[in-house]
Protein backbone atom coordinates (compact mmCIF):
# COMPACT_ATOMS: atom_id res chain seq x y z
CA UNK A 1 0.00 0.00 0.00
CA UNK A 2 1.12 3.51 -0.97
CA UNK A 3 -0.01 6.51 1.04
CA UNK A 4 -0.44 10.28 -0.61
CA UNK A 5 0.89 12.35 1.43
CA UNK A 6 0.56 15.71 -0.79
CA UNK A 7 -0.09 15.43 -4.33
CA UNK A 8 0.72 17.85 -6.84
CA UNK A 9 -1.67 19.20 -9.64
CA UNK A 10 -2.96 16.32 -11.89
CA UNK A 11 -1.12 13.31 -10.04
CA UNK A 12 -3.08 10.33 -11.21
CA UNK A 13 -3.09 6.62 -11.89
CA UNK A 14 -2.36 5.67 -15.53
CA UNK A 15 -1.24 2.58 -17.53
CA UNK A 16 -0.95 1.73 -21.19
CA UNK A 17 -4.46 3.20 -21.84
CA UNK A 18 -7.99 1.92 -23.74
CA UNK A 19 -6.98 1.39 -27.40
CA UNK A 20 -9.60 0.18 -29.48
CA UNK A 21 -13.00 1.55 -27.82
CA UNK A 22 -13.17 5.12 -29.37
CA UNK A 23 -15.98 3.82 -31.75
CA UNK A 24 -18.06 3.71 -28.28
CA UNK A 25 -16.59 7.27 -27.86
CA UNK A 26 -14.00 6.12 -25.17
CA UNK A 27 -11.00 7.79 -25.05
CA UNK A 28 -6.80 6.26 -25.08
CA UNK A 29 -5.63 7.90 -22.13
CA UNK A 30 -2.72 6.27 -19.98
CA UNK A 31 0.21 7.53 -19.49
CA UNK A 32 1.31 10.27 -21.89
CA UNK A 33 4.73 8.86 -21.95
CA UNK A 34 4.08 4.75 -22.46
CA UNK A 35 6.86 3.76 -23.59
CA UNK A 36 8.62 5.01 -20.74
CA UNK A 37 6.52 3.30 -18.12
CA UNK A 38 5.81 -0.20 -20.01
CA UNK A 39 9.91 -0.09 -20.46
CA UNK A 40 9.85 0.50 -15.98
CA UNK A 41 7.53 -2.31 -15.77
CA UNK A 42 9.41 -4.18 -17.65
CA UNK A 43 12.48 -3.12 -15.27
CA UNK A 44 10.62 -4.95 -12.50
CA UNK A 45 9.19 -7.93 -13.81
CA UNK A 46 5.46 -6.05 -14.48
CA UNK A 47 3.12 -6.76 -17.10
CA UNK A 48 4.28 -3.68 -19.66
CA UNK A 49 0.61 -2.31 -18.91
CA UNK A 50 0.93 -2.17 -15.15
CA UNK A 51 -0.87 0.58 -13.83
CA UNK A 52 1.85 3.35 -12.19
CA UNK A 53 1.56 7.55 -11.69
CA UNK A 54 1.78 10.10 -13.92
CA UNK A 55 3.37 12.84 -11.96
CA UNK A 56 2.50 16.15 -14.12
CA UNK A 57 4.14 19.07 -11.32
CA UNK A 58 5.82 19.14 -7.89
CA UNK A 59 5.93 18.54 -5.22
CA UNK A 60 4.71 15.49 -4.15
CA UNK A 61 4.99 13.26 -1.16
CA UNK A 62 4.17 9.83 -1.00
CA UNK A 63 4.58 6.99 1.97
CA UNK A 64 5.12 3.10 1.26
CA UNK A 65 2.92 1.22 3.89
CA UNK A 66 5.09 -1.93 2.93
CA UNK A 67 8.35 -2.62 1.35
CA UNK A 68 8.27 -1.46 -2.09
CA UNK A 69 10.41 -1.54 -5.02
CA UNK A 70 10.08 1.06 -7.95
CA UNK A 71 11.55 3.02 -10.90
CA UNK A 72 11.52 6.21 -12.15
CA UNK A 73 11.17 7.53 -15.62
CA UNK A 74 10.27 10.63 -17.92
CA UNK A 75 11.11 13.71 -16.59
CA UNK A 76 13.68 14.21 -13.60
CA UNK A 77 11.63 15.14 -10.24
CA UNK A 78 15.12 15.46 -8.65
CA UNK A 79 13.13 12.31 -6.33
CA UNK A 80 14.64 11.44 -3.09
CA UNK A 81 14.24 8.52 -0.44
CA UNK A 82 12.92 10.46 2.96
CA UNK A 83 13.45 9.02 6.51
CA UNK A 84 10.02 7.92 7.64
CA UNK A 85 9.90 10.14 10.87
CA UNK A 86 9.22 13.61 9.71
CA UNK A 87 12.97 14.87 10.08
CA UNK A 88 12.92 15.50 6.45
CA UNK A 89 16.83 13.92 6.22
CA UNK A 90 17.55 12.61 3.02
CA UNK A 91 18.28 8.66 2.94
CA UNK A 92 19.46 9.14 -0.86
CA UNK A 93 18.49 10.39 -4.10
CA UNK A 94 16.43 8.14 -6.59
CA UNK A 95 17.86 7.83 -10.03
CA UNK A 96 15.62 7.81 -12.84
CA UNK A 97 15.76 4.16 -14.42
CA UNK A 98 16.93 2.49 -12.16
CA UNK A 99 15.00 -0.14 -9.47
CA UNK A 100 15.16 1.52 -5.83
CA UNK A 101 13.85 -0.05 -2.93
CA UNK A 102 11.30 1.75 -0.74
CA UNK A 103 11.24 0.71 2.78
CA UNK A 104 8.21 0.29 4.70
CA UNK A 105 7.57 3.50 6.17
CA UNK A 106 9.41 5.65 4.61
CA UNK A 107 8.55 8.18 2.09
CA UNK A 108 9.21 9.01 -1.36
CA UNK A 109 9.75 13.19 -2.39
CA UNK A 110 9.44 13.97 -5.74
CA UNK A 111 10.30 17.76 -6.64
CA UNK A 112 9.36 19.85 -9.21
CA UNK A 113 10.81 19.20 -12.75
CA UNK A 114 13.67 21.14 -14.25
CA UNK A 115 11.34 21.68 -17.23
CA UNK A 116 8.02 22.87 -15.93
CA UNK A 117 5.14 21.41 -17.40
CA UNK A 118 6.99 18.04 -18.22
CA UNK A 119 5.98 14.38 -17.15
CA UNK A 120 7.77 11.80 -15.31
CA UNK A 121 5.84 7.85 -14.59
CA UNK A 122 6.30 6.15 -11.35
CA UNK A 123 6.10 2.98 -11.87
CA UNK A 124 5.92 0.05 -8.74
CA UNK A 125 6.58 -3.71 -8.50
CA UNK A 126 3.28 -5.65 -8.63
CA UNK A 127 1.80 -2.37 -10.26
CA UNK A 128 -0.88 -0.40 -8.69
CA UNK A 129 -3.94 -2.28 -8.06
CA UNK A 130 -7.19 -0.20 -8.67
CA UNK A 131 -10.26 -1.90 -10.22
CA UNK A 132 -10.22 -2.45 -14.07
CA UNK A 133 -12.79 -0.48 -15.75
CA UNK A 134 -13.37 -1.02 -19.65
CA UNK A 135 -9.82 -3.32 -19.43
CA UNK A 136 -7.54 -0.58 -17.89
CA UNK A 137 -7.07 1.04 -14.76
CA UNK A 138 -6.56 4.03 -16.36
CA UNK A 139 -7.80 7.84 -15.23
CA UNK A 140 -10.11 9.39 -17.79
CA UNK A 141 -10.57 12.60 -15.96
CA UNK A 142 -12.76 13.93 -18.54
CA UNK A 143 -15.56 11.74 -18.10
CA UNK A 144 -14.97 10.58 -14.58
CA UNK A 145 -13.74 6.96 -14.15
CA UNK A 146 -10.82 4.11 -14.10
CA UNK A 147 -8.23 5.02 -11.87
CA UNK A 148 -8.60 6.20 -8.24
CA UNK A 149 -12.27 7.02 -8.46
CA UNK A 150 -12.07 8.52 -11.39
CA UNK A 151 -10.27 11.54 -10.40
CA UNK A 152 -6.45 13.44 -9.46
CA UNK A 153 -5.49 12.18 -6.20
CA UNK A 154 -5.15 14.43 -2.98
CA UNK A 155 -3.46 13.78 0.33
CA UNK A 156 -4.82 10.68 2.62
CA UNK A 157 -5.49 8.23 -0.68
CA UNK A 158 -4.41 5.13 -0.14
CA UNK A 159 -3.32 3.44 -3.39
CA UNK A 160 -3.12 -1.08 -3.08
CA UNK A 161 -0.07 -2.18 -4.61
CA UNK A 162 -0.48 -5.86 -5.92
CA UNK A 163 1.91 -8.60 -5.08
CA UNK A 164 4.85 -8.58 -7.55
CA UNK A 165 5.59 -11.57 -9.84
CA UNK A 166 8.88 -12.17 -9.13
CA UNK A 167 10.52 -12.67 -5.66
CA UNK A 168 13.88 -10.61 -5.78
CA UNK A 169 14.96 -8.31 -8.25
CA UNK A 170 18.68 -8.23 -7.26
CA UNK A 171 19.87 -9.41 -10.58
CA UNK A 172 18.10 -6.17 -12.42
CA UNK A 173 19.86 -3.60 -9.75
CA UNK A 174 22.71 -2.93 -11.60
CA UNK A 175 20.67 -2.60 -15.03
CA UNK A 176 19.34 1.02 -15.59
CA UNK A 177 17.09 1.85 -18.74
CA UNK A 178 18.65 4.50 -20.77
CA UNK A 179 15.64 7.21 -21.89
CA UNK A 180 15.30 8.50 -25.05
CA UNK A 181 15.28 12.38 -24.93
CA UNK A 182 12.71 14.47 -26.81
CA UNK A 183 14.30 15.81 -29.79
CA UNK A 184 11.30 18.86 -30.25
CA UNK A 185 10.94 17.36 -33.57
CA UNK A 186 8.27 15.31 -34.47
CA UNK A 187 7.93 13.54 -37.97
CA UNK A 188 4.43 13.49 -39.38
CA UNK A 189 2.68 11.96 -41.70
CA UNK A 190 0.24 14.37 -44.14
CA UNK A 191 -3.70 14.48 -43.38
CA UNK A 192 -6.70 13.62 -45.00
CA UNK A 193 -7.16 17.71 -45.71
CA UNK A 194 -3.61 18.36 -46.04
CA UNK A 195 -4.41 19.12 -50.07
CA UNK A 196 -7.11 21.67 -48.67
CA UNK A 197 -4.83 23.77 -47.18
CA UNK A 198 -2.73 26.56 -49.35
CA UNK A 199 0.42 26.44 -50.74
CA UNK A 200 2.07 28.63 -48.13
CA UNK A 201 -0.04 26.71 -45.43
CA UNK A 202 1.62 23.94 -46.46
CA UNK A 203 4.88 25.23 -46.66
CA UNK A 204 5.05 27.02 -43.00
CA UNK A 205 3.71 23.63 -41.39
CA UNK A 206 6.94 22.60 -42.10
CA UNK A 207 9.81 24.90 -42.52
CA UNK A 208 8.80 27.09 -39.76
CA UNK A 209 8.43 26.84 -35.86
CA UNK A 210 5.70 26.35 -33.18
CA UNK A 211 5.62 27.41 -29.68
CA UNK A 212 3.35 25.26 -27.49
CA UNK A 213 0.85 27.47 -25.44
CA UNK A 214 -0.05 27.32 -21.58
CA UNK A 215 -3.57 26.24 -23.00
CA UNK A 216 -1.97 22.31 -23.33
CA UNK A 217 -2.65 19.84 -21.37
CA UNK A 218 -3.34 16.06 -21.92
CA UNK A 219 -6.40 16.86 -24.43
CA UNK A 220 -4.35 18.67 -26.79
CA UNK A 221 -1.29 20.52 -27.04
CA UNK A 222 -2.18 24.28 -28.64
CA UNK A 223 0.41 25.50 -31.14
CA UNK A 224 1.25 29.42 -32.06
CA UNK A 225 3.08 30.32 -35.29
CA UNK A 226 1.89 31.39 -38.25
CA UNK A 227 -2.01 31.35 -39.42
CA UNK A 228 -2.38 27.99 -41.50
CA UNK A 229 -5.04 28.64 -44.09
CA UNK A 230 -7.44 26.74 -46.29
CA UNK A 231 -7.72 27.75 -50.06
CA UNK A 232 -11.53 27.55 -49.42
CA UNK A 233 -14.04 27.02 -46.45
CA UNK A 234 -14.83 23.72 -46.80
CA UNK A 235 -18.30 21.59 -45.74
CA UNK A 236 -16.69 19.12 -43.70
CA UNK A 237 -18.73 16.57 -41.38
CA UNK A 238 -17.03 15.51 -38.28
CA UNK A 239 -15.18 12.26 -38.21
CA UNK A 240 -12.93 9.84 -36.03
CA UNK A 241 -9.80 11.17 -34.53
CA UNK A 242 -6.86 10.24 -33.04
CA UNK A 243 -3.90 10.78 -30.59
CA UNK A 244 -1.43 12.91 -33.04
CA UNK A 245 -4.17 14.59 -35.13
CA UNK A 246 -3.03 17.80 -36.18
CA UNK A 247 -6.42 19.70 -36.29
CA UNK A 248 -6.68 23.40 -37.37
CA UNK A 249 -9.53 25.66 -35.93
CA UNK A 250 -10.30 28.94 -37.85
CA UNK A 251 -8.05 30.47 -35.91
CA UNK A 252 -5.25 28.77 -38.28
CA UNK A 253 -3.28 27.87 -35.26
CA UNK A 254 -3.24 23.73 -34.93
CA UNK A 255 -3.67 21.53 -31.80
CA UNK A 256 -2.00 18.26 -31.70
CA UNK A 257 -4.74 15.65 -30.02
CA UNK A 258 -3.06 13.89 -26.68
CA UNK A 259 -3.86 10.77 -25.19
CA UNK A 260 -7.36 11.95 -23.29
CA UNK A 261 -8.33 13.94 -26.72
CA UNK A 262 -11.87 13.60 -27.81
CA UNK A 263 -12.79 10.69 -30.56
CA UNK A 264 -14.27 13.00 -33.00
CA UNK A 265 -13.58 15.94 -34.42
CA UNK A 266 -14.59 18.16 -37.02
CA UNK A 267 -12.08 20.79 -37.48
CA UNK A 268 -9.34 19.67 -41.02
CA UNK A 269 -6.80 17.85 -40.08
CA UNK A 270 -3.52 18.70 -41.63
CA UNK A 271 -1.39 16.04 -40.23
CA UNK A 272 -0.89 13.40 -37.89
CA UNK A 273 2.13 12.82 -35.52
CA UNK A 274 3.52 9.52 -35.82
CA UNK A 275 3.19 6.95 -33.03
CA UNK A 276 6.31 6.38 -32.58
CA UNK A 277 7.09 10.04 -31.33
CA UNK A 278 3.43 10.32 -29.44
CA UNK A 279 5.61 9.64 -26.19
CA UNK A 280 7.29 13.35 -27.07
CA UNK A 281 4.18 14.79 -26.26
CA UNK A 282 4.72 14.34 -22.28
CA UNK A 283 7.80 16.46 -22.41
CA UNK A 284 6.17 19.29 -24.66
CA UNK A 285 5.99 21.53 -22.06
CA UNK A 286 4.67 25.43 -22.32
CA UNK A 287 6.82 27.87 -24.34
CA UNK A 288 8.57 24.97 -25.81
CA UNK A 289 9.66 25.10 -29.31
CA UNK A 290 8.88 22.54 -32.00
CA UNK A 291 9.19 21.58 -35.60
CA UNK A 292 7.22 18.62 -37.74
CA UNK A 293 8.89 16.68 -40.25
CA UNK A 294 7.25 15.18 -43.08
CA UNK A 295 7.56 11.09 -43.55
CA UNK A 296 5.85 8.62 -45.67
CA UNK A 297 3.27 6.01 -43.86
CA UNK A 298 5.61 3.39 -44.80
CA UNK A 299 8.39 5.08 -42.73
CA UNK A 300 6.05 5.72 -40.15
CA UNK A 301 5.06 2.19 -39.81
CA UNK A 302 8.43 0.85 -39.82
CA UNK A 303 9.15 3.35 -36.85
CA UNK A 304 6.14 1.79 -34.90
CA UNK A 305 7.74 -1.70 -35.35
CA UNK A 306 11.03 -0.86 -34.28
CA UNK A 307 9.67 0.71 -31.01
CA UNK A 308 7.97 -2.16 -30.67
CA UNK A 309 10.95 -4.59 -31.28
CA UNK A 310 13.16 -2.76 -28.78
CA UNK A 311 10.61 -3.51 -26.08
CA UNK A 312 11.01 -7.20 -26.77
CA UNK A 313 14.35 -6.90 -26.66
CA UNK A 314 14.54 -5.53 -23.59
CA UNK A 315 12.28 -7.96 -21.98
CA UNK A 316 14.20 -10.46 -23.43
CA UNK A 317 17.74 -9.15 -22.50
CA UNK A 318 15.92 -8.95 -18.93
CA UNK A 319 15.65 -12.49 -18.72
CA UNK A 320 11.95 -12.27 -16.91
CA UNK A 321 10.09 -13.72 -20.18
CA UNK A 322 9.37 -17.69 -19.55
CA UNK A 323 10.81 -19.70 -22.06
Amino acid sequence: MMEVLRASPLLTVQDTGRPGLRHLGVPLTGMMDTPALMAANLLLGNSADAAGLEVSFGPTWLKAHQDIQIVLMGADMRARLMTPDGKHEVVKYLTPGFIHDIPASHRIHCQAAAEPGQRSCLAVAGGIDVPLVMGSRSTDLNNGFGGYQGRTLRAGDMLPVAASARQSSQGAKSHGIRQAEASMTLRTVPGPEYDAFTDRSQSAFWHTEWQVTPLSNRMGLRLNGESLKLQQNIDRHSSGVLPGAIQVPPDGQPIILGNDGQTTGGYPQLGSVIAADLWQLAYLSPGTVINFMQISIDEALALAATQSLKLKQLELWLGWRQP
